[in-house]
């Protein structure tokens, strides 16, 4: 029973946490994004705040697809591959399904920055795997006990 979830079942569960611990970041730092910045009374949305916004969710992007990757322990740029393809039917589907008053240059932009953030984790993380590899949790059966 031991081996078949070390084979089989070990890594199932380790893509499904990674995709969710990914998807807890991303929401919760945008989350406390929005949170602080509309905390002050005369805050609106403005062409600068929106800019900023999008400079932030590239960088939440990034670090969620590198979590997604470092937290499945193994093949990086296609766990972060799923991290954006995750975001891309969450964001896509409930505006295709039910409309919204977005327009859909920002659908489009909303997808590009997830897809761009989590591809950037995703090889930052593939890079970090074989530039050092003792950074490696999957081979090294002794770091991802301890860790």
């Amino acid at each position: 029973m031991a081996n078949f979830f070390t084979e089989k079942l070990r890594p199932a569960l380790l893509t499904l946490l990674s995709l969710g611990v990914g998807y807890l970041f991303l929401c919760v730092s945008t989350a406390v994004l929005y949170t602080v910045w509309f905390s002050q009374e005369n805050h609106a949305y403005t062409s600068q705040f929106l800019a900023f916004a999008a400079i932030c969710g590239l960088l939440f992007t990034t670090v969620s697809g590198y979590l997604a990757a470092l937290v499945a322990q193994r093949k990086p740029v296609l766990h972060a591959s799923l991290f954006a393809a995750m975001l891309t039917a969450l964001y896509a589907l409930p505006i295709l399904l039910v409309g919204t008053l977005e327009s859909s240059l920002v659908l489009i932009l909303n997808v590009a920055i997830a897809i761009s953030g989590a591809m950037i984790g995703g090889w930052l993380r593939y890079w970090q795997i074989h530039k050092y590899p003792f950074c490696d949790l999957s081979e090294n059966p002794q770091l991802s006990t301890e860790s």
